[in-house]
């Protein structure tokens, strides 16, 4: 089984690495730039191979990127909607050219891609901004050639924000031309609270996530607890156990037969320090268990 967690790469992308060997575990999500700022510039080749160098010599087998928090491809002004866009060139580019250099190097790991937050419904109507989106989508698909997907994640539908069911995550990939490379990350407290009840109908949440994204196409699962009722559209996450979630629901989330190959990894409040975060790890290994 692969699981993990969100590493910060404060002091340099291979920490990431170093992290997840202290931490105990083979999968991990990465923010190569500043979450809070624009990504224009394509990164140096020199943290590629920082970051290949130590992932040659760890257990980590998959690395998950996460766009930064900025982005909203629905935007009207043209000008946000292009930072958005080259903030996923970057990222994907910097996807393109770890995944090849794995391949040169037969590393057995695998970059899964780039997961972002698709956007919210501002200026645009909704028609319009889910075009807005996929066309984005397509735009850096078009900048960046190779194999390497863009993941759109599932929200909690606060403020608007699109991506907040499963149908319109599909909707949103069948608009874009390379569907081949587009893919999702769900997230177990944003479906939550979006109404996608995983305590008492987990059949019937992985039978509508078959039918309208499938299972296929989804290359990663945040493995979040919720600070949050049932459908209350906020995200809001807590550390595994201590959710409306709970222990019982998440064990058979991790052990659903449709999930068996899935990356499981947590950004859950704990993981803010090295006690805590070890928590978590030793919570989840156990639910795992």
């Amino acid at each position: 089984m692969y699981y993990g967690i969100h590493a910060s790469s404060a002091g340099g992308i291979e920490n990431t690495i170093k992290l997840a060997q202290k931490y105990g575990v083979n999968a991990i999500q990465i923010m190569p730039t500043i979450p809070m700022r624009w990504a224009t510039k394509l990164l140096p080749e020199e943290m590629i191979l920082n970051f290949v160098n130590e992932l040659e010599k760890s257990d980590v087998k998959k690395i998950l990127l996460h766009g930064i928090y900025l982005t909203n491809l629905a935007r009207e002004d043209k000008q946000m909607f292009h930072l958005g866009k080259m903030g996923l060139v970057v990222y994907l580019d910097f996807a393109e050219r770890v995944a090849n250099e794995i391949k040169k190097r037969n590393i057995d790991a695998e970059i899964l891609g780039v997961c972002f937050h698709p956007g919210a419904q501002k200026e645009l109507s909704y028609e319009d901004s889910m075009e807005r989106i996929s066309y984005g989508i397509q735009w850096v698909l078009d900048e960046v050639p190779g194999t390497q997907k863009l993941l759109i994640e599932s929200t909690a539908g606060t403020g608007g924000t699109l991506g907040r069911s499963f149908t319109e995550l599909g909707i949103l990939r069948n608009k874009v031309e390379n569907k081949e490379r587009v893919g999702f990350v769900i997230d177990t407290e944003h479906t939550y609270a979006a109404g996608y009840d995983w305590v008492n109908n987990l059949n019937g949440v992985m039978e509508d996530l078959d039918r309208e994204v499938g299972i296929e196409n989804i290359k990663a699962i945040h493995l979040n607890d919720s600070a949050v009722e049932l459908g209350s559209n906020k995200d809001r996450h807590a550390n595994l156990g201590e959710g409306k979630i709970g222990e019982e629901a998440i064990k058979k989330i991790l052990h659903e037969p449709k999930f068996k190959e899935m990356p499981f990894i947590m950004e859950t409040p704990g993981l803010k320090d090295f006690e805590s975060t070890l928590k978590e790890v030793e919570m989840l290994k156990k639910l795992i268990n």
